[in-house]
């Protein structure tokens, strides 16, 4: 019976695993609501801001070091990831986006070579996978994709802004997962300086949209929110524009971070139950069948040795 077990051993050990997928996969659900409400809160104040912005940033002069275009020579590219695995193909679909973003700059999509792109990674992985594509980055920050506030933000947003505006970099990038639904999530690269008023159109649409589920703007229909996005005010800003867009350009891109991070929280912890929940509902597929096929050599040595006694009876008539 060392066949036999040698499967019960299996057997148990699995069941072992099985109910450690199943603690994870549990722990992931409840860390994903809490990044889905986090989501939910920061939208409103994220399209607020970035609505405001839109009315102030047009009578200010392109002059103002964070409004400044120039000709791309250098990019600095911000990827977040999460600090550990299991968590399904989060990081690896990073990566693919990273890979290719990079791979565009060498054929001049992008506008640079590979020697001219700096990266500032957001989580361990992050770090580990510009390494592998052959890129130091300049800075890693691995406990920004947990629950990061303002002041965490700070350092970050602090190298980002100061890069730009002493004209280390022309384009600032950011790379990152944006939630849609436990099963979906979506990589996307963003462009934080110089501010593109197309991608910012995008990510506001995006995050009208709504799309973590929780009815919001359920009762709005999509006539209502074109009208509603067609609005637009004149603000008089005191002392001036320049004064005002000082004050609120650091905002604007710490929303923008912020949104980014917790999107990419609440992807890495839906990515990473679904995960255990395929290694759970695996673990009970190979259990059924290792006991099956236990069961099987079980019944075929209880059935020889029927037979056995059978022959030996046989033998003494």
């Amino acid at each position: 019976m060392a066949g036999a077990l040698d499967i019960q051993r299996r057997i148990k050990s699995i069941k072992n695993t099985k109910k450690v997928t199943k603690a994870m996969e549990i722990v992931s659900a409840a860390k994903m609501k809490k990044a889905i409400d986090q989501v939910t809160r920061l939208r409103p104040y994220a399209v607020a801001m970035h609505r405001l912005f839109e009315s102030v940033a047009p009578n200010v002069p392109s002059e103002h070091p964070l409004l400044a275009q120039r000709d791309v020579k250098n990019i600095l590219m911000v990827v977040i990831a999460s600090n550990k695995g299991l968590c399904g193909g989060f990081n690896s679909a990073i990566a693919k986006v990273v890979r290719a973003t990079i791979d565009a700059g060498d054929t001049g999509n992008v506008g640079v070579q590979k020697d001219h792109i700096a990266t500032i990674t957001v989580g361990r992985k992050a770090d580990a996978m510009m390494k592998r594509l052959g890129i130091d980055p300049l800075a890693t920050f691995p406990e920004l994709n947990y629950a990061p506030d303002s002041p965490a933000v700070a350092p970050l947003l602090k190298m980002i802004t100061q890069g730009y505006a002493d004209g280390t970099y022309d384009k600032v990038l950011m790379v990152y997962t944006d939630y849609v639904n436990p099963i979906t999530q979506e990589q996307k690269v963003r462009q934080l300086l110089p501010v593109s008023e197309a991608d910012l159109g995008s990510q506001i649409a995006d995050m009208d949209a709504v799309h973590v589920g929780d009815g919001t703007d359920s009762d709005v229909s999509d006539d209502q929110r074109k009208d509603r996005s067609a609005l637009s005010a004149e603000y008089v800003v005191e002392p001036s524009n320049e004064a005002a867009i000082a004050a609120l350009m650091p905002r604007v891109l710490e929303s923008q971070i912020l949104h980014a991070l917790y999107e990419s929280n609440a992807s890495k912890e839906s990515s990473r139950m679904m995960a255990m929940k395929n290694a759970t509902d695996a673990a009970g597929d190979i259990v059924d069948d290792l006991t099956l096929a236990y069961n099987k050599m079980r019944q075929a040595k209880i059935t020889q040795e029927i037979s056995e006694i059978s022959a030996g009876r046989a033998a003494l008539e």
